[in-house]
């Protein structure tokens, strides 16, 4: 009796910890998904970096 009581109770902590545990695979998969948002972030303040430096510089003198 009392060792069908530890192996419930061992077999309930298994499921608790699986239920309460964090997944590798789902971790993985969040953080490459905010790798991907840097590297779309990055991409976008180049571009801006790029436009600004072309109006700042690129345009010349007007008026003058």
């Amino acid at each position: 009796m009392v060792q069908n009581h530890e192996l419930l109770a061992q077999h309930l902590q298994g499921r608790q910890d699986e239920l309460a545990g964090v997944s590798l695979d789902e971790e993985m998969v969040y953080l490459l998904e905010y790798q991907r948002s840097y590297q779309a972030a990055a991409r976008v303040m180049t571009t801006v970096d790029e436009m600004l430096d072309k109006v700042i510089n690129g345009m010349g003198l007007v008026g003058r």
